[in-house]
């Protein structure tokens, strides 16, 4: 069941969110271009798909941190960055976190098991190449991009936007429901970036859609970004870890 309640959009509002976004990331994904005319750079990416996850995300990250740092005067707080709320939701972020990561991993795999197709490896099953990616899914990506969508976008969008979704007995603000609708869509890029095939695309985006409901849910009942982090940690790290099983 889905109600609405006094939704108030200001398109504006909306298109100043995604601009703030596009910077952030668009300046990740335009070094990662620049880099990729290098052959020794692309060679490098493809036999360490990591390396260009840390480079990307971290351009991302100093852009969308330079933009909540002048748009909120340093009060960084009311961005998200705070644990100062008695109830962060950590228990349930990381409940949903395994739900999600769980299902999607298994799911995901599931056409090439009932086949009996072999699972290869995507990339060289190095040492370097399992603690670099590990490392980036299990603790560097819920910081890096929960600080530009929940922190940069959402903030804005409740800030200005009013009204509430409600999706059975869960009520979303408006800003909340924009927010998961964009981090959904916004995987478009990177999923055929990080070579995704077409045939996949669209349950990745219904996935990514649904976990950004759930992460921005926490972030809207907490203010603070420690939940929306936990359970992108454990979501992703959950489908890497996954991944290493199947592959080895």
């Amino acid at each position: 069941m889905i109600r609405t309640t006094d939704i108030e959009i200001r398109w504006r509002v909306v298109g100043e969110a995604c601009l703030r976004l596009g910077l952030a990331f668009g300046a990740g994904f335009l070094v990662l271009t620049l880099l990729g005319a290098i052959p020794v750079y692309r060679h490098i990416a493809e036999n360490s798909p990591w390396i260009p996850r840390y480079i990307g995300d971290s351009i991302a990250f100093a852009v969308g941190m330079l933009i909540i740092w002048r748009v909120s005067q340093g009060r960084l707080r009311e961005y998200g960055f705070t644990l100062a709320d008695q109830n962060l939701r950590l228990k349930l972020s990381a409940a949903l976190g395994m739900v999600l990561g769980l299902t999607w991993g298994l799911l995901d795999h599931l056409p090439q098991v009932m086949a009996g197709d072999p699972i290869e490896p995507a990339y060289p099953l190095t040492l370097a190449n399992v603690l670099g990616m590990l490392s980036f899914q299990w603790v560097f990506v819920g910081p890096f991009e929960e600080t530009i969508t929940r922190g940069l976008v959402q903030t804005h969008l409740m800030n200005k936007l009013r009204g509430t979704v409600t999706l059975f007995r869960w009520n979303f603000h408006i800003g909340s429901v924009i927010t998961a609708l964009v981090f959904g869509l916004g995987h478009f890029g990177p999923h055929v970036f990080f070579g995704g095939s077409w045939l996949s695309l669209i349950p990745h985006l219904a996935f990514a859609t649904a976990y950004g409901l759930c992460s921005s849910y926490i972030y809207q009942e907490t203010r603070s970004l420690a939940g929306p982090i936990l359970m992108h940690n454990v979501v992703d790290g959950l489908l890497t870890s996954i991944d290493y099983l199947l592959w080895v």
